[in-house]
């Protein structure tokens, strides 16, 4: 039998500003929850990342010489093999380069209701745009309060349309993001498994 897990993921660096609410089977891979994490999130899903639970690494490892310390294969692990308890919290590291980090908060456990199986994963709340790709946390925290300061939203490059736009943190819509969750976690799913 499956169980949904709640769980509040933000942004290390700004928690109040950048957050959401995210609904999964406890069925679902430790991977499948970090590619729901950098969907919902906007991040391109073009680097690294990892997730830490209980002084375990959960990594999809592109190249053996690349590890940095013993990890578990998140493909292969089911969310249900942590034994979570409601106030766990488990860390996620994206790109690297830029740090990244996320904070991810067991809120609830639910027991599944028979034929839901496909609504899942799911956002149920949230507050804030997402990342910027390629800039570090500090610098989007830097944004958040010259943003609240001031009034004057920011350029910002992005990355697909290749050319500066306004970028305002505080927009985030629900049902946009809901829309294209399963197909953008898809995507990002066949990136790092496949391609």
């Amino acid at each position: 039998m499956a169980d949904v897990y709640k769980f509040k993921v933000a942004i290390k660096e700004v928690p109040d500003k950048i957050w959401r609410d995210i609904e999964i089977s406890s069925l679902s891979s430790v991977a499948k929850l970090g590619y729901t994490i950098l969907a919902s999130f906007e991040a391109a899903a073009s680097h690294l990342f990892n997730i830490k639970f209980n002084d375990k690494r959960y990594e999809i490892v592109i190249e053996d010489d690349f590890e940095f310390e013993p990890v578990i294969d998140p493909i292969k692990t089911k969310l249900s093999a942590l034994k979570l308890a409601v106030g766990d919290v488990l860390e996620m590291e994206y790109d690297y380069g830029a740090g990244w980090e996320f904070t991810i908060e067991l809120l609830s456990i639910t027991e599944m209701k028979k034929g839901s199986g496909n609504h899942y994963p799911y956002v149920t709340s949230g507050q804030g745009k997402g990342i910027i790709e390629d800039i570090p946390p500090f610098e989007l925290a830097e944004i958040i309060e010259a943003t609240d300061k001031t009034g004057i939203l920011p350029q910002v490059c992005d990355n697909f349309l290749d050319e500066e736009i306004e970028w305002d943190y505080r927009k985030f819509d629900l049902e946009y993001c809901n829309v294209f969750l399963k197909g953008e976690i898809e995507q990002i799913q066949y990136a790092y498994e496949e391609y």
